[in-house]
């Protein structure tokens, strides 16, 4: 753990010094060359990669900075007191940056992923997303805080990792066909463990024969024409939020300039965001290229390969940012909730990443996914308010000052996670023979999982929104092929 240590200090270093607009970039740089993609793609890839991630820091920064003040005028409108602020993902981010085992998992990680996914057992390549570890290496940290136990908090970090390996490999097939990008899929947690739930949705949705009204961005256009297109959406929902938030001051023209910037913030992202996400797209094509014609030739004998990115890929389409400001005004209802401690408040821009498993699974269905993620992120309040004061204690460990009047603090997004909370209340609890017994029936329904999840594909996929003609191109094979494989 000490040499571990010391690669986590040197690597805390460089991300200290460069920060992830150098990490990432340069981690496909250097993925390209070990795949043997020519020198000059591979770099021209990482300019591309790089360029993505700064344009994305900029529009999110500033809307960021934009969505602070609105929510928490919200949250004063209320007239409730909650006790535990949401002070958004990066304080996670940096509770995972200064834990040793925080920055030892991104080389145990790293191992571990490269390992699985060489030895066929996974179908994603999850290096390619090396910045978003520290959303399930959180929980272990959480767990090493309660107990102080390194064990325990590593056996927890692992299990959530397969975890979602397992969900990144199934929502492949859904996320490539909504969102259009081969080859690419999903491993922040944060974005994708909607899904499941989603899919349990979108079942029973069928089963009980449910009239089906797809509310997609495109039914939206042909219905309201102008108003339904993405920068009117941006600008409609801009001007309601400001509203809520300004309702006691509206009669100044100060208010109105600051709801008029807001609304064009959002729309600008709307229209802008494609082409930022074109530039994530572009840094990975070379990759892709050069393993799709390796399976193709021979050289690479495995049948299913998915890159793991980053879901800002993904963020700005039209249904994904709709869906995400719905969530807003639902589950800022759904905080008053009796037995509640939180509301949502810095994390609120990082709503439509949330939105993105669900949209995936829906294939773009506004109402569905709105419906389903107000069901799911409402049961977090309550996850987020019982794990608040560890969270609280790893956050003033990591440096994290609390501001006047706060006594708990949280990432509401990171938080958010029902599968994760479950395995972290088994490893933190008191007694040695509870926590194994929690970590092997983990791994007996994880197991459980993998295997029929690699028995049955095409009832996976389905089940997590894939559409059959989709499948079957995604498979390159046949019904019978594929039950007798």
């Amino acid at each position: 753990m000490q040499a571990l240590g010391a690669m986590g200090t040197a690597f805390k270093a460089f991300l200290d010094t460069f920060g992830v607009t150098v990490l990432v970039p340069l981690v496909i740089f250097l993925l390209s060359l070990i795949l043997r993609v020519e020198v000059k793609k591979a770099f021209r890839a990482a300019i591309y990669m790089a360029i993505g991630l700064t344009a994305f820091n900029l529009i999110l920064g500033i809307l960021w900075g934009q969505m602070d003040s609105i929510m928490s005028m919200i949250s004063a409108n209320i007239g409730r007191t909650f006790d535990i602020v949401d002070i958004g993902w990066p304080a996670a981010a940096a509770i995972v940056y200064a834990n040793t085992l925080g920055y030892a998992y991104f080389i145990i990680g790293l191992v571990f992923q490269v390992v699985l996914f060489a030895v066929k057992y996974t179908d994603t390549f999850e290096p390619t997303d090396i910045w978003n570890y520290y959303y399930f290496v959180v929980w272990g940290l959480l767990v090493q805080f309660a107990t102080g136990s390194i064990f325990w908090a590593l056996i927890t970090i692992m299990v959530n990792n397969l975890l979602v390996l397992l969900v990144g490999d199934a929502l492949a097939p859904a996320l490539q066909e909504y969102y259009g990008y081969e080859g690419l899929t999903n491993t922040c947690i944060c974005t994708v463990n909607i899904a499941l739930f989603s899919g349990v949705i979108l079942l029973l949705w069928k089963k009980l024969k449910i009239k089906d009204v797809h509310v997609s961005p495109e039914s939206i256009q042909q219905k309201f024409g102008f108003l339904g297109e993405p920068a009117m959406i941006g600008v409609i929902m801009g001007i309601l939020m400001g509203i809520v938030a300004y309702i006691k001051v509206l009669g100044s023209m100060a208010t109105w300039s600051s709801i008029l910037s807001f609304c064009f913030t959002l729309a600008a992202m709307l229209v802008i965001y494609p082409t930022v996400s074109g530039m994530f797209v572009k840094g990975l094509i070379p990759i892709t290229q050069t393993l799709n014609a390796r399976m193709r030739s021979g050289q690479m004998k495995r049948q299913f390969f998915n890159l793991g990115i980053d879901p800002a890929v993904f963020f700005g389409e039209t249904a994904t940012v709709t869906t995400g400001l719905l969530l807003i005004p639902s589950l800022v209802l759904t905080s008053l909730l009796p037995g509640n401690r939180i509301i949502p408040l810095a994390d609120i821009p990082a709503m439509p990443f949330m939105a993105i498993g669900a949209i995936a699974v829906f294939q773009g269905d506004i109402f569905k996914a709105t419906v389903t993620g107000t069901i799911w992120y409402t049961i977090c309040h309550y996850l987020c308010s019982d794990t608040a004061h560890l969270f609280t204690q790893a956050a003033i460990n990591a440096g994290q000052e609390l501001a006047e009047g706060q006594t708990h603090v949280i990432s509401w997004c990171v938080g958010s996670n029902p599968f994760y909370w479950a395995l972290y209340k088994f490893t933190s609890a008191g007694s040695t023979g509870v926590r194994a017994i929690g970590v092997i029936i983990f791994l007996v329904l994880y197991v459980g999982g993998e295997l029929h999840f690699k028995k049955h594909r095409k009832a996976w996929y389905s089940f997590l929104g894939a559409s059959d003609e989709y499948i079957e191109k995604f498979m390159h094979v046949n019904d019978e092929a594929v039950a007798n494989a």
